[in-house]
């Protein structure tokens, strides 16, 4: 199997819990949001090492990972890498209604 893979972007807003308001109505509370850097492997046969997490080494890019092996035990696995997030308005995602 040759190794295959494609990257992506998470978008995420960041909001508090929604507070009920006059009227039955709910108001949420938000503060930016984020994009991730998402790596989408099909196949691969190399798995992150640990120094590649933030907080496990200098300059680590990595928030967290997932892998799974794929058939029989010849090493070849499927997963995702997700990277550190960038902190950007909500007007960046088109969230604002």
């Amino acid at each position: 199997m040759a190794e295959s893979s494609f990257t992506g972007q998470i978008y995420r807003l960041r909001a508090s819990s929604p507070m009920p308001v006059s009227g039955g109505r709910l108001l949420l509370h938000t503060f930016g949001g984020e994009v991730n850097d998402v790596e989408i492997y099909e196949c691969t046969q190399t798995l992150p090492p640990s120094s590649d997490f933030r907080g496990q080494g200098l300059g680590g890019t990595l928030v967290s990972a997932n892998f799974s092996r794929i058939g029989d035990k010849t090493g070849h696995f499927q997963g995702r890498k997700m990277f550190v997030p960038s902190y950007i308005e909500e007007d960046e995602l088109g969230f604002n209604f």
